[in-house]
């Protein structure tokens, strides 16, 4: 009854518009129209979806939470060599058998994601998903597995290479089947980076299920890697409670990181006051010993070459994932952070430079630099220092004399 209603009223709308445009000029005709149409069309009950759409739901069996904390395990072997990425793991598994067929995780950047190692394995490209990702994290210029796996990424990233690796991969039996369900810590990527989407190698290997641990929240996600999957006919199952906080925890650096902070760009709000008060704490830091210092432990620019190619080499020079991950701990932790970075350079005017760049990758701001060392500033989220009441304290402290 309310259905016949409502469509009555919306035919009536018409109606009247049609009567309106009639005496309007025909500007004014089609712009009329396309309000109406809109108007009316907000009056029109929902219908259901279509069956092509595949609803989420969650975990269904215990095998789900075993495969899934499987994939968490694999993930963790990427912790800390990922920067500026996250870790994530992943696993495929046969649905008749329960026979783990692929696993892999993201062993560092600028490789494939942990779907792509599965893959790999899954596909019976390489015998061992987790094996090759390790020889990526252990970077032995001499390791077989690192040569093989730059093989691949080569391969992976032309036009072709999804394709060609892992087309049908997952289909089971003479019937070509989808027989394997996709266990994966972080939703799967959909953008073309330094390497194609993850989602999109998904779907031309046809699990049959894809199990997501959390939600990518990178704008240049943010369910899209869901959607693709789905709009393929794939089902998407996404954990909940304390799988979904597992997979959440691999990645709390990262999410801070791709948040967007508009009150800190360029951190114009921070003033030669603020930069004070900031040394002054770091310098009452160090005097107590709870000022947390990172030393520079990776490769230096050759100080026998000229000026301006050590410049250049300070702007090509590696900035090792594991250090910087443990600087964004650090800052994400405590705000302020010391680092020395003689070990990196030796002309002090090289520092500066050094500093700025590091700062540029953290977001962070510096705060100062002196000889051989830079203090870096970040604020938290939420933040633990304001900057203007430590300004004031500062003053009261340090009174300046009239």
């Amino acid at each position: 009854m309310m259905l016949a209603l409502e469509l009555a009223h919306i035919g009536m709308l018409a109606r009247l518009a049609v009567t309106t445009i009639k005496r309007l000029d025909m500007r004014y005709q089609i712009i009329l129209f396309a309000s109406c149409v809109r108007f009316s069309t907000a009056f029109v009950p929902q219908l259901p979806q279509s069956s092509s759409l595949i609803a989420r739901s969650a975990l269904t069996s215990d095998d789900d939470e075993r495969f899934l904390k499987l994939a968490i395990d694999c993930a963790k072997h990427g912790l800390g060599h990922t920067f500026p990425n996250p870790a994530v793991g992943c696993v495929l598994v046969r649905d008749d058998t329960k026979e783990v067929i692929g696993q892999g995780f993201h062993p560092r950047a600028g490789y494939p994601h942990a779907e792509v190692f599965a893959l790999l394995q899954a596909a019976q490209h390489v015998p061992d998903g987790v094996a090759l990702a390790k020889g990526v994290v252990n970077r032995n210029d001499d390791d077989a597995l690192l040569k093989v796996a730059d093989e691949f990424t080569r391969k992976y990233a032309e036009e072709m290479g999804p394709q060609t690796m892992f087309q049908d991969c997952l289909l089971v039996g003479n019937d070509e089947t989808p027989m394997v369900t996709a266990y994966v810590t972080l939703e799967p990527c959909c953008h073309h980076g330094k390497t194609p989407p993850c989602a999109a190698s998904l779907v031309l290997a046809k699990p049959s299920r894809v199990v997501i641990g959390f939600r990518d929240p990178n704008p240049r996600v943010d369910g899209g890697g869901v959607k693709l999957l789905e709009n393929a006919g794939i089902p998407v199952v996404m954990a909940e409670g304390a799988l979904q906080k597992a997979c959440s925890d691999l990645v709390t650096n990262f999410v801070k990181r791709i948040t967007p902070r508009p009150e800190i760009a360029g951190y114009e709000h921070v003033n030669g006051a603020m930069r004070s008060a900031l040394r002054s704490l770091a310098a009452r830091k160090k005097q107590n010993g709870s000022m947390t210092k990172v030393t520079w432990g990776a490769s230096s620019v050759d100080v026998d070459v000229a000026q301006d190619e050590q410049e250049q080499a300070v702007d090509s020079l590696e900035l090792p994932p594991k250090w910087m991950e443990h600087v964004d701990s650090v800052l994400w932790s405590q705000e302020l952070v010391l680092l020395q970075l003689n070990k990196a350079v030796k002309r002090k005017k090289l520092v500066q430079r050094l500093g700025e760049r590091i700062a540029k990758e953290l977001q962070a701001h510096v705060a100062q630099t002196v000889g051989h060392t830079v203090l870096l500033y970040r604020p938290g989220i939420p933040a633990k220092l304001d900057l203007v009441a430590l300004v004031a304290a500062v003053a009261d402290r340090d009174p300046v004399e009239q």
